[in-house]
């Protein structure tokens, strides 16, 4: 039986299990993104692709998953997939089923994300890592570090509660009208990464607003 166990935590690392042949090799497993994505996410998971992260609308985030042997990890289910803030002091919400590959890994352990994202919370350095059925993909040269890809996140859920409601849009109130340079304005807000807080954003948290985790 294959189990999926959520990783949470950024040094949680359980073993790989259900699947024949070598265990999961963290250290030779690989993830990759075609550009530095920023990508706007609500709790409803009705928000901004990854295909659109950097502008266009065939971004994407690349998985290769292997084992020991270096072969690839074939057959992995799409929703055995998860993701973490690399700086544990920002703050990321995924909701269930938040992050679904586009299909199971092919015969090289491959996968892609081009979907959209069900979280909350903004992370806006330090990346994320990913985990793949419970086991985090290790950098190669340390075996013990994450590999943290330059992922930006933002959402109208700026509380990371799985609620986007009063409490984010009082936080969005005191962002409203400021620009980058000034010492209100918060990054977190800015959905449409133009470097301002201003009504196009509030139209943004108006359409999402009362969404939450299905």
């Amino acid at each position: 039986m294959r189990i999926l166990v959520i990783a949470t935590v950024l040094l949680l690392i359980l073993p790989a299990a259900g699947f024949a042949g070598d265990p999961r090799c963290e250290c030779c497993s690989d993830v990759y993104t075609s550009c530095s994505l920023r990508i706007s996410v609500c709790p409803q998971g009705d928000f901004e692709r990854i295909a659109n992260g950097c502008g266009g609308d065939s971004d994407y985030i690349e998985v290769f998953v292997r084992g020991y042997s270096g072969e690839g990890d074939e057959g992995i289910p799409p929703t055995d997939f998860w993701m973490n803030a690399c700086d544990a002091s920002q703050s990321l919400y995924l909701c269930p089923g938040a992050f679904v590959a586009d299909a199971p890994t092919d015969s090289l352990g491959r996968t892609t994300f081009s979907g959209r994202i069900a979280a909350g919370g903004c992370v806006l350095t330090g990346g994320l890592y990913f985990v793949a059925q419970g086991v985090v993909m290790l950098d190669r040269e340390t075996c013990t570090t994450p590999i943290c890809l330059d992922i930006v996140i933002v959402s109208p859920d700026i509380n990371a509660d799985g609620f986007v409601n009063l409490s984010d849009l009082s936080f969005f109130g005191q962002s409203y009208n400021h620009n980058l340079g000034e010492p209100d304005y918060n990054p977190c807000c800015d959905y449409n990464d133009d470097d301002h807080c201003n009504l196009s954003d509030f139209s943004f948290m108006g359409e999402h607003y009362q969404h939450e985790c299905q």
